[in-house]
This record gives C-alpha cells, sequence and structure tokens, in this order.
C-alpha cells in the first residue's frame, strides 16, 4: 500500500501537557452531563429507574424497549406491538429517533431499563469534547488546536438550540452527525496515514452512522466520499482501495439486519407534503428572527463559526489542501443550505430539515479553528514573536468581549450548568396512573384523546402499557407518521372526523370494532359529546383529575368487554412477542379479532389460515382467522415479512 508523504502534525505524545486540558475538558464535560438530571442528587436521579419523560424520549424508550427485546429474541428490530392502535407494527420506519434506546437497552440485556437509556445519554453527551478532538486530529490538527476545537464542540453542545435537540430526543440525529464528522476526520488521516486504527475507525463510526440515522447519513456520506475519492484515490494504490472499500461498505453490511426492513416497511409512512407554500421565513430580516438561531449569544455564535469555518476552507484551499477544503466546504455548506431552505419550504420543514444547523455548526468548528491558528501564526509573524501577538490577542479579545459582554455572559453562564430533563412521573400522573389501575381492566381498550404538543412537549404517554398493563387506541404519538394512527382520537377529531358528527350508532360501533371499554379525554368537544351519550345511558363518568394545566376526564362505556368480534374465544395473552387465544370456537369457519392484521402474522397450528378482514372506515384491515372447527388454543406470532401482501 502506498503512504503519501505528508507533513504529520505534533501528536499528543509530544505535547503532552495538552493531554491535560482534553481531561480538563472531559471532566467539565461529564460535570455538565451530570446537571442535565437536576441539581440536586443528579447522580441518584441518573441511576434509578425513573425514565426521561422530556420530549419523545419516553416514545424512544418504549420503542427502543420493543426492539432490543425483538432483537435478543429474534434477531430484528422490527415487532408487532398490541399494545396500541388495535395492533401495529414497530419497525424502523417508526419510530427512527429509537435507535439509539434500542442500542442502549440492546446492551443491556433487552429487558425495559430507563437506567441503561440514561447512562448511554449520558455516555454520548460525555464523548462529545473527544470525537471533535478526534476528528480534528483525523483533518490534520496540532493537539492545542484539537482542543480548541472540542472546547467549541461544548459551547454549541450546551448552546439553546442543541438543547432544544437533546430535550427534544433528538438524539439519533446527534449522534448521526457526530459519526459523520468523525467519518470525515479518519477519512482525512485515512489518505495521509493509511493503518489499521484509522481503518477500524472507518469501519466503527461508519456503523454507528448508518444505524443512527440511515437516510441522513447517506445524505451527508454519499456527496463527501465521491468528492474525497475523486480528490485523493488516484493517488494510492490497489490495496488502499481495497482496505476503503471494506470499511466503507462494512458499516452498511453490519446494518444490513434491521435495513433491510426499514427498506420493506416504508410504505407504511404517510405520504409526506408535496406542496409548494413557502413559509414565512422567506426574507432576510425573517430568517434572521426565526427561533432556528436561537437567542442573541447563540447568533453571534452562529455567524462567528461560519464566517470563520468559510476563513478556513478558503485557507486549506490556499495552502493546497483542496480536499479538505472541498470536504468541509460541502459539509458545512450543504447543511447550511437544507437548514435554511427547511425554513421556507414547508415539505423540508416537515422532514426536519431546520435542525441540520446544528450539524452544519459541528462540521464548521475544524476549518474555523484552523482559520484562527493561521491567523494567530500570520500574526505572530508580522508583529515579530508569539510573545507579542498573544498580547495583542488579548486586548482584543477583552475588548470583543467587552463590546459583547451580555453575549460573552450569557455563553459562559451555560458551561455553569443547564435545564434539566423530566425525570420520573410528578404526583399528577400517578394519580392517574393509580386512576387507570384502580377503574380499569386489560379486559377492553382505552382510546385515550391526544393533544398536539410542542416540538419538546412530552409524549410520556408512550410508557402507558407498561404502567398499567392495559391496551390503548391513542396515547402513543398524535404526529406518528403511520396509518394505523387514522383510528385516533386527536383534539376533537375521531379518526379524521369531527366527533360532534358521530351518531350514538356511530360510536357504538366504533367502540365495539375496537373493543373500547373506558374513555380519558379532555377537550370540551370530547367532553360534551361524551356526556349526551351518558344521558343515552351509554357512558357515564366516572373521575375527574387535574394533569398538565388541564382536567382529564374519565368515562366508563356501557358495553360488554371482548377482543372477539366474531366467534368466540378467550384472550389469553398480548404482547409484542405472541397473541394467545384459548377456548376458540369459530362462526361459520371463521373468528375474527379486534386487532390490526400485518403481512407475516402466522398462526399455531397451522392449520389455522390467518387472513384480512376489510373495514371500510379503517385503512388497515383487522385480522380473521379461518378454521374447520374449535381449537384449545391458538397463539398468533409476527416474525415480520418481505412482501407486501
Amino acid at each position: 500500500m502506498h503512504t503519501p508523504v505528508a507533513e504529520l502534525p505534533p501528536s499528543f505524545r509530544r505535547q503532552p501537557w495538552w493531554l491535560l486540558v482534553l481531561a480538563i475538558l472531559v471532566g467539565w464535560q461529564g460535570w455538565m452531563t451530570l446537571q442535565l438530571f437536576g441539581p440536586n442528587q443528579p447522580w441518584q436521579r441518573l441511576l434509578d429507574d425513573q425514565p426521561v419523560l422530556s420530549g419523545r424520549h419516553p416514545l424512544h424508550l418504549y420503542h427502543g424497549f420493543l426492539g432490543a427485546a425483538g432483537f435478543w429474541q429474534r434477531g430484528g428490530l422490527s415487532c408487532y406491538d398490541p399494545h396500541f392502535q388495535a395492533g401495529y407494527p414497530k419497525t424502523p420506519v417508526f419510530d427512527g429517533g429509537s435507535r439509539p434506546a434500542e442500542l442502549f437497552l440492546g446492551l443491556a440485556g433487552g429487558g425495559y431499563s430507563p437506567r441503561a437509556y440514561k447512562l448511554g445519554l449520558a455516555v454520548v453527551c460525555c464523548l462529545v469534547p473527544l470525537l471533535l478532538v478526534l476528528s480534528a486530529r483525523g483533518a490534520g490538527l496540532g493537539p492545542g488546536a484539537a482542543c480548541l476545537a472540542g472546547a467549541l464542540g461544548m459551547l454549541i453542545w450546551w448552546g439553546d438550540p442543541c438543547q432544544k435537540l437533546l430535550h427534544a430526543g433528538d438524539l439519533d440525529l446527534l449522534l448521526c452527525v457526530f459519526s459523520a464528522l468523525v467519518h470525515v476526520g479518519l477519512l482525512l488521516w485515512f489518505h495521509r496515514l493509511p493503518n489499521l486504527a484509522a481503518w477500524f475507525g472507518l469501519l466503527l463510526s461508519g456503523c454507528v452512522g448508518w444505524f443512527a440515522q440511515p437516510l441522513l447519513f447517506t445524505l451527508l456520506l454519499v456527496p463527501l466520499l465521491l468528492v474525497y475519492y475523486h480528490s485523493v484515490g488516484v493517488r494510492h494504490g490497489l490495496g488502499w482501495h481495497l482496505a476503503l472499500l471494506v470499511g466503507l461498505v462494512g458499516g452498511l453490511t453490519l446494518n444490513a439486519f434491521w435495513l433491510i426492513d426499514w427498506v420493506e416497511y416504508w410504505w407504511l409512512r404517510v405520504p409526506l407534503p408535496s406542496g409548494e407554500r413557502l413559509l414565512v421565513h422567506r426574507t432576510i430580516e425573517a430568517f434572521w428572527s426565526c427561533s432556528l438561531w436561537g437567542g442573541s449569544a447563540d447568533r453571534a455564535l452562529t455567524v462567528l463559526l461560519i464566517v470563520s469555518g468559510g476563513m478556513g476552507v478558503v485557507i486549506f484551499a490556499h495552502c493546497r489542501e483542496r480536499v479538505r477544503a472541498r470536504l468541509f466546504a460541502l459539509g458545512m455548506g450543504g447543511l447550511l443550505v437544507l437548514a435554511l431552505a427547511g425554513t421556507a419550504w414547508e415539505p423540508l420543514g416537515r422532514v426536519g430539515a431546520p435542525q441540520l444547523l446544528m450539524p452544519a455548526l459541528f462540521f464548521a468548528v475544524l476549518p474555523a479553528v484552523h482559520a484562527w491558528q493561521c491567523l494567530g501564526n500570520r500574526l505572530a509573524h508580522w508583529i515579530g514573536g508569539v510573545g507579542r501577538a498573544a498580547l495583542l490577542l488579548i486586548v482584543v479579545l477583552a475588548l470583543g468581549g467587552w463590546l459583547l459582554r451580555a453575549d460573552l455572559t450569557t455563553l459562559t453562564a451555560r458551561l455553569d450548568g443547564t435545564a434539566p430533563l423530566t425525570v420520573g412521573l410528578d404526583p399528577e400522573r400517578q394519580s392517574l396512573l393509580a386512576l387507570l389501575q384502580q377503574q380499569t381492566t386489560p379486559e377492553a381498550r382505552i382510546l385515550w384523546e391526544d393533544r398536539r404538543k410542542p416540538v419538546c412537549g412530552s409524549l410520556w404517554t408512550a410508557l402507558l402499557p407498561l404502567w398499567t398493563q392495559r391496551a390503548f387506541v391513542g396515547g402513543l404519538d398524535p404526529d406518528a407518521t403511520m396509518e394505523h394512527g387514522a383510528i385516533s382520537l386527536v383534539e376533537r377529531q375521531l379518526a379524521g372526523r369531527p366527533l360532534s358528527d358521530w351518531s350514538d350508532a356511530d360510536l357504538e360501533l366504533y367502540c365495539r370494532r375496537y373493543n373500547l371499554g373506558w374513555v380519558v379525554c379532555w377537550s370540551p368537544a370530547a367532553i360534551a359529546r361524551l356526556d349526551a351519550w351518558s344521558q343515552a345511558g351509554l357512558a357515564r363518568r366516572t373521575a375527574s383529575v387535574p394533569l398538565d394545566g388541564a382536567t382529564a376526564h374519565l368515562y366508563r362505556l356501557s358495553r360488554p368487554h371482548s377482543f372477539v368480534l366474531k366467534g368466540q374465544a378467550r384472550w389469553l395473552v398480548a404482547d409484542c412477542r405472541r397473541i394467545v387465544l384459548g377456548d376458540v370456537v369459530p362462526d361459520d369457519g371463521r373468528v375474527v379479532l379486534s386487532l390490526h392484521y400485518q403481512a407475516g402474522i402466522q398462526a399455531a397450528p397451522s392449520q389455522v389460515q390467518v387472513e384480512r378482514e376489510p373495514d371500510p372506515h379503517d385503512p388497515i384491515p383487522l385480522v380473521r382467522l379461518r378454521l374447520n372447527g374449535p381449537v384449545s388454543r391458538i397463539t398468533l406470532s409476527w416474525e415480520g415479512s418481505r412482501v407486501n401482501e
């Protein structure tokens, strides 16, 4: 293998004092990470079994538990979950953000473990300065510049925009970004000094990037790889090309066991918006005033990094480091353009393109640090010494700090503490859970009225089945991009129709179809409709409890409870591994279950056939069992299917 001749940057071994600086950065990052779990006894909150309830963390924890259990039981991340939406397939398509949780819980044995999730989250946070230092070293920066890159990364990480992503539960996005950044640094390392360490780093970072967010990682990686290979491929021999190919394809191959499901079940998604309506952020002033940039201090830091990063790219190109210039220009510029376009064009905004501002800033860190280092060296040369240059820089920085003292105070204050995540149930939620356990049974489902939440609004209801051992229609995610959510009650809309438009007969048929025994609602329209139904003797309000600034009302429905719509059977077990029916007696050779059909459901004994039972009011058919006579026990399981029947 041909090794190109290149001037290698000094190492930490030659300048060991920078290791002390790096240790301080990592220790500081660890201390800041602890603050995420509360100002009082953060270690106890980190290590207890109370889940993180901020944003989409509960949803990711729930699906992470299902995926990790499926991996340990069947070797895959997909499973059939009967606890929400009358049954739905938990696949990599919904929800994609659960994969870090699947990794954390999978490493912990595949069981439900909020402790493992919190520890995994904390480890990712603590790795931020180390990953940036690794990227900087791979990109050819010295130990001092690498440590400065790590410090800048910490400043971005604890800024408002990045913390909003973290509190919202977008850990998969952040993990993918750092994997891509490390991947780029290691590509440069592998070009400059090919060795086993760089190759293994490429394999590992690629594996993590594909696992975290395959779509974004592809969007980042493919253009960068094309530019990289076009720029440096001709300088290397066959061995280098084969090693690079194996390293890049290896990460994709190691993820093939679930990426096949990700491709096959893409059809389950609700179609993305196709409109071309421009959003309000389409002027320079509107762009600058939108919430994308954070507060005043965040805007100043963003401008500084983007401008400095652009200067660093120009310096790379001027110094004939064209491959570094092209990679960082494409990574930083492409992500920034997509983020800005996402604030102006609705389809891009709906798929989360504005969130790419944070990845753009992390990509800007390394060329920005390089620009500052080059300017510092040039200044020392101009004024005749490092000491004079350092003194001048101190004066300039002091003047700039005084002029921007408000923003500087805000930035430095963030490194002293951060807003904690919500960990554990408050007394109001505990009261509601106790009420559900006391006044409901597993014999029927609970209809939960969903409320649209802001980006950081808690989806704590995703953990309801684990806390109550009940099944629900609604409560999983009001913004879920899958057809199975069409039957839910979301802010006065039941199955896509205003609840006031439903007649008593329609409601009774709906409740029978999904075996509803109780309703938890909030909106005045839902309360008024159920109160009117109560006057007909078909529902009764049993309790009301305060929750999240509103009042949750529990109604009991006056109807028989059964998950069997045609024929007879006893509902014995229903979990993500299997559904077990006992004493099954068909009606005209058929048994219809209040359960959504999914291609790949299998029945034991094998003579029982699983078929579709179409429903004109539901885009997903129900399960119909065809059998010749009574059966003492039937077990339904889902191993997944590669065919959309």
